[in-house]
């Protein structure tokens, strides 16, 4: 009786061991599961030059429902950009308005894999309701009013701006009209408010501003092409949706939201 009955005790701790074990398993493998799931879908980061922020405010959410992620997007002149990844801030991936700053972050291996994304147009905008004439760019001389430009030396748009003055002759001559943003949006915003007469930006930021209306197509001629590259950092912790990502900016639905903003394809 005292055998049977040691026997039975046996019995029943090595099944409560072995529930036990197999408990522990599945704990661990639950616990395994979360941290992959948190590594595959934690928060990624987008630099974006500030003239995407209409056709991206289209762009990311269809992204983030469709992989189950969060993205910082960060818009900034694409020369506080530059910057911000010398630092090695938190960026996955980068879309600048001007190829300067990407090579710059090249020859610092802290980005990889650029490729053109997209193309874009200066122009001379005004207020809607102002009756600012301009068919050349010497009649610039002529405004009596302040002029908008982007930071001339940092921002992509004010260098364009001031390649083309200066192939006009016309930089030194224009200069204690200038207003200066920190960036295209901000030059804008002066043109909105009628603080200026005239401001140069993207054709783009006429498309996707209501208050403002092309006053002159600045001739391509004067100055770099404008081109949006895109690139990776080489320093990104979730190369897994950092890659889909840099994907989804170049496939089809994003560029229809490009162009519905005013952006051409950089195969155009």
């Amino acid at each position: 009786m005292k055998k049977k009955y040691l026997l039975l005790m046996i019995v029943g701790c090595l099944i409560l061991a072995s529930c036990a074990k197999n408990e522990k398993q599945n704990t661990e493998q639950k616990a395994e599961k979360k941290t992959e799931e948190k590594t595959n879908n934690e928060n990624i980061s987008l630099f974006a030059a500030a003239s995407l922020e209409e056709s991206l405010a289209k762009i990311i959410p269809e992204f983030e429902k469709e992989n189950n992620v969060k993205v910082d997007v960060n818009l900034a002149s694409s020369g506080k950009l530059q910057k911000q990844i010398e630092q090695k801030a938190p960026c996955d991936v980068f879309v600048s308005a001007g190829q300067k700053q990407v090579k710059a972050l090249e020859k610092e291996k802290l980005v990889k894999e650029s490729r053109s994304l997209l193309k874009n147009k200066l122009v001379i905008v005004k207020h809607k309701e102002t009756d600012v004439k301009i068919s050349k760019i010497e009649d610039l001389e002529n405004i009596k009013g302040k002029i908008a430009v982007a930071e001339l030396e940092t921002v992509p748009v004010g260098q364009y701006t001031k390649q083309s003055l200066t192939h006009y002759n016309l930089l030194d001559k224009l200069q204690e009209k200038f207003v200066y943003g920190k960036n295209v949006k901000d030059t804008l915003r002066f043109v909105d408010s009628k603080e200026v007469e005239v401001g140069f930006v993207y054709s783009s930021d006429a498309v996707t501003d209501d208050m403002v209306e092309v006053a002159f197509n600045v001739d391509e001629s004067s100055h770099k092409p404008i081109v949006y590259p895109i690139t990776k950092t080489t320093y990104s912790k979730n190369t897994e949706m950092q890659n889909k990502l840099y994907e989804f900016l170049q496939n089809e639905l994003s560029t229809k939201y490009f162009k519905e903003a005013g952006f051409e394809s950089s195969d155009e």
